[in-house]
């Protein structure tokens, strides 16, 4: 009897268990139920309305896949006509060439490579066109501003302007999400696409009057599919903007617009094109002050040496030789900055002449040195044999006057003392004065004539 009294105890403990556990569970379904009705709650239908700002409107892209034609049917606003066709020129009524205007804005200048002879900047492109074909939607438009935005995505089914920046070695567009660039369109279909990208080109530089050159590059946007006789470039009446932030550290640049052109290629066909010049004048300060005037004080200090006496060989000389070494190595140090060509910079020749003067005061001692000591060894060689000279003299009985002749040496000998003598203080009196004469007159000619040169605006084109 105790058995099935505990089997009935077991199973009542086992229902009443399920029971629970079968309750909680429901109840947990039913708050994630209640949980996803909230979410979908959030999630804006396809009739909700999107209210578009007073400025501008969105059109949607169409995302389904399949023929264009079937996509332009399934475009809500009616951008692109049926008849529409993406490869043909949108030429305006009663002319025969289309028109695109462009305008850029600098927003900054990353780097100018002296090595590898290219600029980077960033810039912002708007092209400006006229596509008569297209059906703008009207009830998007505000009175507050003549444009609408449309999706940029649309560019990949309607005709745009085929351009390109010649001799451009790299072009990036700046991203987060999306990529940088705008459409947007009137109600008579005046177009205006904006982007912004980061361009690095090539420019051909000259560094012979460095760092008093000017570098000029050239950015030229080119046509590339449609010629001049079907599209024309030129400048919009706003050309060029620069950003107020835009610093460099050694140049200042100057942006200018270089008009409208056509480029002729092999095939005889021309294409059109607008071209903006970039002038960058080197900042000099930062060169007058590390390299023009300690190079000319070190020269100044050279010439300290001639208030030295000349015998004080070791205190002249030591001066001399480390004013010429520290002059070597401040040219070391100015050719391992300064752009790598094979000709001569107008740096290099301040700093070869330079050293010329102050190794000039090296052989100028040395050679004073030389005179000096001749004259000395002249001196000290005409002591040595008067004693033996007034013996002879005595035995001999020669005439005193003849005696004298004997003791005080020869003519010839005092002729190359004095000669010796005399040209040590010529050396010592006039060197200086010439020069701090030559210095004067290579300095007189030097700044005037690198200051004004100017080098023939070069293009690669």
């Amino acid at each position: 009897m105790w058995v099935i009294r505990c089997l009935r105890i077991f199973t009542v403990l086992y229902l009443l268990v399920l029971r629970l556990t079968t309750k909680c569970s429901k109840t947990e379904r039913d708050d994630i139920d209640e949980s996803m009705v909230l979410f979908h709650s959030r999630i804006p239908t396809h009739n909700d309305q999107v209210h578009p700002t007073n400025a501008s409107a969105v059109l949607p892209v169409p995302s389904a896949p399949g023929d264009p034609s079937e996509q332009v049917d399934r475009d809500s606003h009616g951008l692109f006509p049926a008849s529409y066709d993406r490869f043909a020129v949108p030429i305006p009524p009663g002319g025969d060439v289309l028109p695109v205007v462009f305008s850029v804005k600098v927003r900054d200048i990353f780097a100018i490579n002296e090595a590898s002879m290219d600029i980077t900047l960033e810039w912002y492109i708007r092209m400006y066109w006229t596509d008569h074909r297209l059906q703008p939607p009207l009830q998007s438009f505000r009175e507050s501003s003549p444009w609408i935005n449309i999706d940029p995505a649309h560019t990949s089914r309607m005709w745009i302007p085929t351009v390109y920046i010649d001799h451009a070695k790299e072009i990036t567009m700046p991203s987060l999400l999306v990529l940088p660039r705008s459409l947007r369109i009137t109600k008579q279909g005046l177009m205006r696409y904006s982007t912004s990208v980061i361009t690095k080109i090539a420019c051909p530089m000259d560094f012979t009057a460095y760092p008093f050159d000017k570098q000029v590059c050239f950015m030229r946007l080119e046509g590339y599919q449609y010629r001049t006789f079907e599209v024309e470039y030129s400048w919009h009446e706003t050309g060029i903007q620069i950003s107020n932030s835009l610093r460099t550290d050694h140049f200042t640049a100057n942006f200018q617009i270089d008009g409208n052109e056509r480029v002729q290629h092999e095939n005889s066909a021309t294409f059109p094109s607008v071209q903006l010049r970039i002038s960058l004048y080197r900042k000099m300060s930062y060169h007058v002050m590390n390299t023009y005037i300690p190079s000319g004080l070190f020269v100044i200090v050279s010439w300290l040496t001639f208030f030295i006496p000349v015998e004080v060989v070791p205190g002249r000389m030591v001066l001399t030789i480390t004013t010429l070494l520290t002059m070597v190595s401040m040219f070391s140090t100015v050719r391992s900055e300064s752009p790598k060509v094979s000709y001569a910079k107008a740096i290099d020749m301040w700093m070869f002449f330079c050293i010329i003067l102050v190794f000039t005061v090296l052989v100028e001692y040395t050679f004073v040195v030389y005179l000096h000591f001749r004259a000395k060894k002249f001196e000290m060689g005409q002591v040595r044999p008067q004693a033996f000279v007034e013996s002879f003299n005595k035995s001999t009985n020669i005439a005193s006057d003849q005696a004298s002749v004997a003791v005080n040496g020869t003519t010839s000998e005092d002729k190359k003392k004095n000669l010796f003598a005399i040209w040590e203080v010529r050396l010592e009196r006039y060197t200086i004065v010439f020069l701090s004469s030559v210095f004067f007159i290579f300095n007189f000619t030097y700044w005037p004539f690198w200051l004004s040169y100017r080098i023939p605006d070069t293009s690669l084109y």
